[in-house]
Order: structure tokens, then sequence, then C-alpha cells
């Protein structure tokens, strides 16, 4: 028998342990019951025009990574789907939950319609973390190592359906891509529901970063180190991950507010003599980090120095040498662009002094800065030279001194979840399904604590996730002025707890 895949490279950035250490959860609720059928049969028509989605990752004596997936032939797919369905649930690559019994919100607090944006801000508890995983990630793969040695693959799907809601998880190792190939994943399923041609991706296995890695010609020589080698390791006990939702007209008021405040910046600089752009510029996610960072400093000393950092993308910010543009990177979005660009130091006091809008112009200029060609050009650099998965130096490129706190922000609002259209999948009735609320969660090595996800726009605003102590939410001059949605005091003791029983998936096989 002919084996049942091709080989596959996984390109150098992909590989690096920046992304085979992290495993992603995200999780995307949609306002309405959703058929398991109608989306498991689309799951199949995207893995049989895109087989990479269900990929398994294995070591590699020849790709300069030294990793590569192992992606099914059309023959090798149907005997995996005939496996897959005796499989047990844990084991099952697409899961589906009926959770019926109950509401969404028995699950979690962190729940928005738009007809409900009336609240204003508010903190919402994260659900239970056992609840949490019956209904996210009963059947996602726990570690790199057993991404390698098992057959499990590099993206796993659970649909878990409530009387009032329905959540799509997906849990993929990070070498898979970034936010881009997420959305590119839900977008395929977009097109099965309405019957529309799946088209193959092509070009996989190309390496966009293959010339900035050891011996290429856009390589950056590194004679000192880049910034600090540290070990950083703060205690996990006291952490508490919660939801923060801003609702659009609130942001539309931090903007006005934001972009009132530049008048005054603009007379300070020319004062100072400094060249000035007119019109300065922020947006919408520079005054939602701007706000985090006001809220989220509001328990440390004001002489204190904070370094933020956020995370650009080589799509929109390219390093020295890659083509703006792109869909000349390469035609599909299997691959990660992520990097990660230092903001400018602060004392804590600054952080409090600033007005809204000169801090968020602080955060745009900053990320700027720090997404530059050449320190993108940089920073990728001295991932690939000192982070391959394949030969790690042990060298980690922090971006700031030990004695510095810092906060990190990722966004991901550039993939515009909130325009996936599941409408075709509902269970009964008609009418438009819409993305209410977005969950993630990450397994990775280190601390949570000041990690920051502003997950996206749903639901009539922005959803936002943080991990900091309790005190530190309750604190009544941050987050703590708020309302603050708690998770209800009964927990699900078992995934069969609340559990409806549904008829086996049926899948036809084209064998």
């Amino acid at each position: 028998m002919a084996a049942d895949y091709t080989a596959v490279p996984i390109s150098i950035w992909d590989g690096t342990a920046a992304n085979t250490d992290i495993f992603a959860r995200a999780n995307y609720i949609f306002d309405a019951p959703l058929s398991f059928e109608k989306l498991h049969a689309a799951w199949i028509e995207v893995l049989r025009a895109r087989p990479i989605t269900q990929a398994r990752v294995r070591r590699s004596k020849t790709a300069p990574s030294g990793l590569e997936y192992h992606v099914y032939t059309p023959e090798g797919l149907e005997r995996y789907l005939e496996r897959q369905s005796t499989a047990p649930d844990h084991l099952k690559d697409f899961f589906c939950l009926d959770q019926s019994k109950r509401s969404f919100t028995e699950y979690s607090p962190a729940l928005n319609r738009s007809a409900e944006g009336s609240r204003g801000i508010f903190v919402a508890d994260a659900p239970h973390p056992e609840d949490d995983k019956r209904c996210t990630y009963y059947n996602a793969v726990g570690s790199f190592d057993e991404l390698l040695n098992s057959d499990r693959p590099v993206l796993t799907t659970q649909v878990t359906r409530f009387n009032d809601a329905t959540i799509i998880s997906y849990t993929f190792n990070h070498l898979m891509g970034d936010i881009f190939a997420i959305k590119d994943t839900f977008n395929g399923l977009s097109d099965a529901l309405y019957g529309k041609p799946i088209a193959p991706w092509k070009q996989l296995g190309e390496d966009p970063f293959a010339d900035y890695g050891p011996g290429g010609k856009l390589a950056v020589r590194f004679l000192t180190r880049m910034l600090w080698d540290v070990k950083y390791a703060r205690p996990e006990s006291t952490m508490s991950p919660k939801y923060v939702f801003l609702p659009d007209t609130e942001i539309n008021r931090l903007m006005q507010e934001a972009r009132h405040d530049l008048i005054a910046v603009e007379e300070k600089r020319k004062k100072e003599g400094k060249p000035l752009q007119t019109p300065l510029k922020i947006g919408r996610s520079n005054v939602i980090y701007a706000w985090v960072l006001k809220h989220s400093h509001e328990h440390l000393g004001p002489e204190e120095i904070s370094t933020p950092v956020t995370i650009a993308n080589a799509r929109g910010r390219p390093p020295t040498g890659m083509s703006p543009n792109p869909e000349e990177i390469l035609p599909h979005n299997w691959w990660n662009g992520s990097y990660l660009a230092s903001l400018p130091s602060l004392k804590v006091r600054e952080i409090r002094e600033m007005s809204l809008g000169e801090l968020a112009l602080l955060v745009r200029e900053g990320t700027d800065a720090g997404s530059s060609p050449e320190s993108a050009q940089r920073i990728i650099s001295f991932g690939l030279h000192n982070g391959a998965w394949k030969k790690p130096t042990g060298k980690l490129a922090f971006w700031s001194p030990p004695n510095h706190r810092w906060s990190g922000l990722t966004d991901w609002r550039a993939a515009g979840y909130g325009k996936v259209d599941l409408s075709p999948a509902r269970l009964e009735g008609t009418g438009p399904v819409k993305l209410c609320t977005i969950h993630t969660s990450m397994i990775m090595n280190g601390t949570h604590r000041d990690r920051w996800a502003c997950m996206g726009d749903a639901g009539g605003g922005t959803w936002v996730k943080g991990t900091a102590t309790e005190s530190e939410w309750r604190l009544p001059t941050g987050f703590g002025k708020y309302p603050h949605y708690q998770l209800p005091t009964k927990k699900a003791t078992s995934i069969d707890e609340y559990r409806v029983p549904e008829e086996p998936l049926k899948i036809k096989s084209k064998l």
C-alpha cells in the first residue's frame, strides 16, 4: 500500500520554540444553536480540499526547521475519516458535545449580544477550568511531545451546543499559523455551508523566512546580545483570568476623548520644536491598549518602570526584503507572521499622568518603531538563529531589563472574526447567526500574568482577556470600578452531567 501521506516541510519561523511551545485555544461563541451534522459535513469538505488542516507533525531529516507535516493523500484521508468514525470522544479530531439542557450563561457569564450593549463596560469571570476543558478542548492535544509522537493533528475542533448559543473551539499548535490561519479555516467552513467550492491552498511548504535564517542573504549578524538573556518565572497560584467587554458606544466615547487629547499633544510638540505629523493619528486598537495599560498598572508604585510590548505581523509590517503585499509572500495563510514589538519604557506615574490620547499615540508610534522593517528583520533573525526547534541556543530575546515590569497585548481585531457567516448551520429556523463572544486560553511555558489579548469585535463591542490577581481585578481605581459578573456557584462534575445523547455523525467515504 502506498504511503497515506505526503511530507511537507515546516518553515523555519513556524518551527521556532516561540511557536512550538504554545498551544492556543480560540473559542468562538455564536448566538444560536447550530447543527452538528451541517458543521461536520462542512469540516469534511474543507478537509478534502485542504488536508493540511489535519496534518500530523513529525521530525524531519531534510527540512531546515527539523520538522515537517505529514499531509494525507486522498486515499489516506478517507482511511483516516473511517478511523475517526469509531474513535473515542477524547480522540475525535472534530468532536461535538450537546449541552442543550443548559444555557451558555451557566457555563460563562462572559456573553454579550448586540441588544445588550447598554450594559456598558463589564468584567466577567472565565469559566471554571474543568467545565472549560469539557466544553472547549476535551479532544485537544496537550503538548508538543504528544503532537510529535501520536496520531493527533496540528488542529482539533470541538463544537459545544447550548440551548441559546454554540461554541466552535479550535485548539492548535502555534507553528500552524496565527489569527489569519484560523480566519481562513472559518472562511472555508462558511463557504462549505453555502455550497461554494473550497479552493485548495497552493505553494504549501514554501518558506517566506528562509533568507532570514543562519546563512541567509537577509540574516542579521549578532556580535552582542540583542537584549537580555533572562530566566523569567512568576507564581501562578494567585492568578485569575477574566474577560473585559467594552461596548462600541463606550469605545466611540474613548476615541472622541483621545482625539481631543491630541490637540494638546500637537501644541506641546510645536512648543518643543519637534517634527510634527499633522494630523496626529490613532486607531481603535491603540486606544484600547492605552485604556488597558492605565487600568492594569493601578496596583504598581508610581516610580516603577514598565515596558509594554505588542505583537506585530509580517503581513502588514514586513521585515526588510519581504514584499509588503501578503499575497506576494504566499497565496495562503497557513504560516506564522507574528513577532514581538517592544514599546518605549515608562514610569507608572507617566502612564497615569498621560492623557488617554497621548498614551494611545505612544502605543501607535512605539508599535511603528518596534515593527519597522529593520526592527522586524533583527527580531526575526534573532529568533531564527537562537530559537530554532532543531537547534536552540538557549538565548532568549527579552525586551526589557530584569528590573522592569512588563505587560503584553496581542491584537486579533485585524482578523475580522465578526464577519464570519455560519447562518446555514442554524439548527432551527432562519435568520443570521452572529458571533457574540470570543474566548481564548493558551498552554505555554512561563507565566500568564500581565498577558492581555484583544480578541476581536463581537456582540456590539470588543472583548479583552487578561490575567491578574483577584486583588488587582478588584482595585476601585482600576477594573474594580466596573460591574463584575461572576460564575454560577454550581459546577458541572462530569462531561455527561448536562450531556444530551446524540446520533453518531456519518461520513460518506469517497473510497
